[in-house]
């Protein structure tokens, strides 16, 4: 088999004059050689087209491309749309301190509310407190829930212990006051711990049970779907218990020893190694946030007399759920641990919940245990470790994995997770699978919606043959034309020019047939007749998506603090700006650039 298109090839064509060559490249690259990186992406920082400039910035901080964070933050200071949130975002990811200063002026204008969004994050990471006194002003001004919920989550991302105590208290002042609680708020704060998942499985997901009121039959339903987590059945009947008795502030106490004990097994040492320290963390401030709420018998005395459901509902539900994101680290922290067996490695993913960490991705994707991980796969394919496994197979790439994810493709739903999951990791894979992935695929192994989807990124003149086989196959379920051109796109065989041709002039000349040919054409340097057409429609649709996005603009105008085109103003900064050659605050005589700015 001889490919059409190589690596080397895609890099090439990064740079090509058309944007949708461009996507293409970048798809490509993307998608097929995750684990391999090119500079050439960095010239679509500032692209024309507003896709690839908000998706270059996030592959620059994937494979830690700092040396670019100044074009990134450039690209921050003059662009619009969607594009600074995505910039902030990548020098999060990044850690980009120089960013600081200029990210937190820029909160003084007006901005978008998706870029909110990516400047909280941004100030989230960056632990200084320059940073932190920022986010601490938004969350005191900020009035819309969901703003202020994330800047909440930034702000405890801090680490420090009295943020917790004064956002719990903010939290729960309207209903000490008797006014119903903001769910946004609390899921935030259940956030920080790792523990919005479990929030919203207690609170969204029982259908029509309560966990106050139908608790044994809640939680039962909770543990089902999450049988990961390891609890003694002693412990749930006694959790049980005193919801159903209405002991509220006996639970809180119950589950602040239960804590504590915990770490205490978990953390035995005064010197915390350096590869759990962040967990640490995180536990002793669960351990601080009950030790709080205990703290206030009034409130859950109050709350047990009341009969507003909702609000007893959501305590108790963020309560639990910080419980039980505790409990899911005991395996993570054991992996992460210097020494660890690699059946601790297994143990871990096969016990992950739905925030398996990073860190434990990264380094079993290092050692590459090829055959424990395809041993590692439940005959069911229902638990979050499936989906972490299927995930880092693709990581890995290798081409043993190709039966184990062809058997998740053709026993998992559509609907699931782990089905789209286990598309990515087969394009994902090493060059070396493609012959097994498409002998399989000639073989009737792989279905046809799931065909097209995965020979859109095999670039052989093989593929072409086989979706060609099916489109005119009548007894074929693949009926979508955005689908088949897009995927004849992604091939990149020339073939496929006269193919869209004939569909475009005779069956369907919507825009998604006219950009996969215009594509192919100039891949090839064909000169085809319907190119003005093409160009003409594209710009007519161009017109139409500005219009709909001036009406949802408008739409949005008197929503809460968002003003006219889109734009919100969260907040004003509550301390004036130092300049670099000021005086330092400090007090140290020295000018201000040669004193506490570095260490801001």
């Amino acid at each position: 088999m001889n490919r059409l298109w190589n690596y080397e090839d895609y890099v090439k064509f990064l740079s090509h004059d058309n944007s949708l060559v461009r996507k293409w490249a970048f798809d490509a690259v993307e998608k097929q050689y995750p684990n391999k990186y090119t500079d050439e992406v960095s010239r679509l920082i500032s692209d024309e087209d507003s896709h690839l400039a908000c998706v270059a910035p996030g592959y620059l901080a994937k494979h830690h491309a700092i040396q670019h964070a100044p074009a990134i933050l450039n690209s921050f200071l003059n662009d619009s749309g969607n594009i600074p949130s995505n910039c902030a975002l990548a020098l999060s990811k990044m850690k980009y301190e120089p960013a600081l200063e200029t990210i937190i002026d820029s909160l003084s204008d007006d901005v978008s509310a998706d870029s909110l969004f990516g400047l909280f994050n941004y100030l989230g990471t960056i632990h200084s407190d320059a940073a932190r006194e920022t986010l601490i002003s938004a969350v005191k001004q900020i009035k819309d829930p969901m703003l202020q919920g994330n800047a909440i989550f930034n702000l405890l991302r801090h680490d420090h212990q009295e943020d917790i105590a004064w956002i719990i208290e903010l939290i729960l002042k309207p209903v000490k006051k008797g006014k119903g609680i903001e769910n946004y708020l609390i899921e935030a704060l259940a956030n920080y711990w790792s523990a919005g998942d479990y929030f919203n499985d207690l609170t969204k997901n029982q259908g029509s049970k309560s966990l106050i009121k139908d608790s044994v039959e809640a939680f039962d339903s909770f543990f089902y779907r999450n049988d990961h987590l390891s609890i003694e059945q002693d412990a749930k009947d006694k959790i049980n218990l005193l919801i159903t008795k209405r002991q509220y502030h006996d639970l809180i106490t119950t589950l602040m020893f239960e804590a504590q004990n915990i770490t205490q097994k978990r953390y035995p040492e005064k010197a915390v190694p350096g590869g759990v320290q962040e967990f640490f963390i995180i536990d002793s401030a669960g351990v601080f946030l009950f030790k709080e709420l205990s703290k206030q018998p009034s409130l859950w005395h109050k709350l047990k007399a009341s009969k507003n459901f909702d609000d007893i509902e959501a305590l108790i539900a963020f309560v639990l759920s910080v419980y039980f994101a505790i409990i899911e680290r005991t395996p993570y922290v054991k992996a992460l641990l210097p020494g660890a067996e690699m059946s601790d490695l297994i143990r871990a993913i096969q016990n992950a919940g739905s925030k398996f960490p990073e860190e434990l991705s990264q380094k079993i994707v290092n050692i590459a245990p090829v055959d424990a991980l395809r041993a590692s796969l439940s005959d069911d394919l229902n638990t979050w470790g499936d989906i972490k496994i299927v995930k880092i197979m693709g990581q890995i790439g290798k081409k043993e994995f190709v039966p184990e994810l062809l058997r998740v493709l053709n026993d998992a739903d559509s609907l699931d997770y782990i089905y789209g999951d286990a598309i990515t990791a087969l394009n994902a894979l090493d060059e070396s699978a493609d012959e097994l992935i498409l002998t399989a695929a000639q073989n009737n192994k792989i279905k046809e919606w799931e065909l097209i989807s995965i020979l859109e990124h095999l670039p052989y003149p093989e593929s072409f043959e086989l979706i060609m086989k099916k489109w005119n196959d009548e007894n074929s379920e693949i009926d979508s034309y955005e689908m088949f051109a897009y995927c004849l796109r992604g091939i990149g065989d020339p073939r496929g020019i006269a193919v869209l041709q004939d569909i475009y002039n005779n069956q369907n000349s919507a825009d998604y047939v006219g950009r996969p040919l215009e594509c192919l054409s100039l891949l090839h340097n064909a000169d085809i007749p319907e190119l003005p057409a093409i160009r003409t429609g594209r710009r007519e649709e161009k017109k139409r998506q500005e219009l709909r996005a001036k009406e949802l603009n408008g739409i949005f105008s008197d929503m809460g603090n968002i003003k006219n085109k889109g734009t919100v103003i969260p907040f004003q900064k509550e301390s004036k700006k130092i300049g670099r050659n000021d005086p330092c605050p400090c007090g140290s005589g020295k000018k201000y650039k040669k004193c506490c700015l570095n260490k801001s």
